[in-house]
């Protein structure tokens, strides 16, 4: 076994006076395997909370020793049950501490986890465990009736794990069951490589054709060494956990990140806006992960519980958020830790210090705003092939519009630019994914002379700070020749407080494309601005409305950028788990000469 360095800090009792987070050796890091990790950091923080969970209207929590002693158990347990080092073993389940457990118990007997986005329907959980080979399977109690149907269609596995007891299934094998087998086993848990296959992650279906990314404990090991160089993390951190943990960003950034801090990690009761503060101020959170939707809800949420406020409140808000909107970049946070303290605490988040975004480009204004408040907030980029983070905005000298610069041990470039210096972005580095399971052809298109195509156009300044533009597949090729980057334009939009959500499209037209865009109108705010001003607002209305927003907000972007004409979606865009608009489903629709009904009661809108 190889141990990590001792901790070049020494760690007093109640773990509160440690400097910045620089606990290990980063060389050796790299080099060993996620259990390996686990034993040496169960042996600095023993009885410490790994885990809270909230069960039976209760909180519990999962020390540090109770990790790795239920990791081990469940390790000897599944070599009990007769699978083996190189098994493929599936988790389907919301996200809990349990779902930790079974994660680090698969990697501690040399198998491979296959994380299962329990959101998905029987017709992709039917293509995606069989491709995966999977052997076994870890379920919630939610997720059992949908994988017993599954049964009955002939999916069948060697053992079924239940991973919360209910009464319901009583009689169903499960997690402490597989623990009690495990500790009654004398047999030794094999040894594996940094270079085994860790993870066998599904991406999201965004492309409706989902691929198995395979990533080694080197690939993650890589990635949590050159995040820890970027962000300052103390052993005190609370993660609050929001995002699903099939999802690579959160499995790497809001799992195992802390764990190799020994921090604690809260899962959310809910991703209600009440109960996420509410579990904010229990646990005293610092430290946050989420996707711009989140983020972008959660401070519209603020800024409607600052408008419910007396006169002086909103006075006294006002004038602090735009002095503050005045002063220099380096100077916002500083002032607003201070002026905006008593909000902050009002509001639950007086112990936050860390905001952190991916998945998605973010507004800008959305992080300028949360520094105003005083509350720090990075945005960083990567997708699940590259374990997933591969560039971090700096603590200091950040950009709110940019994602940042390449962690340690990645390398980006930008490969045929264009005259604006926009072209796809590259990556190499140990964090790069060993390829597509059972797919040498896609990977091939990828992983081309040791670079990695992310798919994504972008640009970099000459700072080496990088930017996106959009995804390439998206891009919309107008009459013209132009291209159309249909992120920016989204970006335009959803600005207006009537639209709550924006998908821009190209059109096929004659030549070419024009920009086409499907509207989900804010019906909420409307309501309220119809309460207020005492005017009706009926379809046609709502229209117009939208029609006068989109040329308004629209009208600083290049005449072949601007769009051409809308649809109204009256409900909400279908998405993934981690809140990405699924454009697959939205076809480019073809216009027609006589065509005016698009859809059910969806009338095509000329701008």
């Amino acid at each position: 076994m190889t141990y990590l360095a001792r901790p070049q800090i020494e760690l007093d009792n109640d773990l509160r006076s440690n400097k910045l987070l620089l606990m290990f050796d980063f060389d050796i890091l790299k080099s060993v395997t996620i259990p390996q990790l686990l034993k040496r950091v169960c042996e600095l923080y023993g009885p410490k909370p790994a885990f809270f969970g909230y069960r039976n209207e209760s909180w519990s929590s999962v020390s540090y020793s109770d990790l790795e002693q239920g990791a081990e158990a469940i390790a000897n347990g599944l070599l009990a049950l007769g699978l083996s080092r190189s098994s493929k073993i599936a988790i389907l389940s919301e996200n809990s501490p349990e779902w930790c457990l079974a994660y680090l118990g698969i990697l501690s007997m040399g198998g491979t986890v296959v994380p299962v986005d329990p959101q998905l329907k029987a017709n992709e959980l039917k293509v995606i465990l069989p491709h995966s080979e999977s052997e076994s399977i870890f379920v919630s109690s939610k997720c059992l009736v949908k994988l017993m149907e599954l049964g009955r269609s002939g999916l069948s596995f060697k053992k079924v794990i239940l991973l919360d007891q209910t009464d319901s299934a009583s009689s169903q094998f499960n997690l402490t069951d597989l623990m009690e087998k495990g500790r009654g086993s004398a047999q030794r848990l094999p040894v594996i490589s940094n270079l085994d296959l860790a993870v066998l992650i599904y991406t999201s279906g965004t492309t409706g054709n989902p691929k198995g990314v395979m990533l080694t404990h080197k690939n993650i090991l890589s990635d949590i060494w050159g995040i820890f160089q970027v962000l300052g993390l103390f052993p005190t951190d609370k993660f609050l956990s929001v995002m699903p943990l099939h999802h690579t960003f959160e499995a790497t950034c809001g799992f195992l990140v802390p764990l190799c801090g020994g921090g604690s990690v809260v899962y959310s009761r809910s991703l209600k806006s009440k109960a996420l503060l509410e579990d904010m101020m229990t646990h005293q959170i610092t430290v946050m992960l989420g996707v711009p939707l989140l983020f972008e809800k959660f401070w519209l949420g603020l800024v409607r519980n600052i408008q419910s406020q007396s006169a002086l409140g909103k006075l006294y808000f006002g004038l602090g958020f735009g002095l503050g909107s005045w002063l220099p970049k380096g100077m916002r946070y500083r002032w607003g830790t201070i002026y905006f303290s008593a909000l902050r605490k009002k509001a639950g988040l007086d112990w936050i210090r860390l905001l952190i975004c991916g998945g998605a480009p973010l507004p800008p204004e959305i992080a300028k705003n949360f520094d105003i408040l005083g509350i720090k907030f990075l945005q960083g980029y990567g997708l699940t092939e590259t374990a997933p983070v591969l560039t971090l905005n700096p603590k200091r000298g950040y950009k709110y519009a940019s994602l940042g610069l390449p962690i340690g041990g990645a390398e980006l470039k930008i490969h045929n630019p264009n005259s604006q210096g926009i072209g796809e972005i590259l990556a190499k580095g140990e964090m790069i994914m060993a390829g597509y399971y059972r797919n040498p052809r896609a990977t091939a298109i990828v992983l081309k002379e040791g670079w990695f195509h992310t798919g994504d156009s972008g640009w970099k300044d000459k700072k080496g700070f990088f930017y996106i533009a959009g995804r390439l597949k998206n891009v919309i090729v107008t009459r013209a020749g132009k291209n159309v980057y249909p992120e920016e334009i989204e970006k335009e939009l959803v600005k207006s407080p009537y639209i709550a959500e924006a998908l821009v499209i190209g059109r096929r037209i004659q030549g070419g494309e024009e920009v086409f865009a499907i509207i989900v109108p804010d019906y909420d705010y409307i309501g309220q601005v119809a309460s207020t001003t005492k005017q009706e607002y009926d379809d046609q209305k709502i229209e117009e409305l939208i029609k006068i927003e989109i040329s308004s907000y629209c009208q600083n972007l290049a005449d072949y950028k601007r769009i051409k004409g809308f649809q109204i979606h009256r409900e909400e865009l279908e998405k993934t788990s981690t809140r990405k608009i699924k454009r697959f489903l939205f076809s480019r629709p073809q216009v027609q000469p006589d065509q005016k009904e698009v859809g059910p009661r969806q009338k095509e809108v000329k701008v």
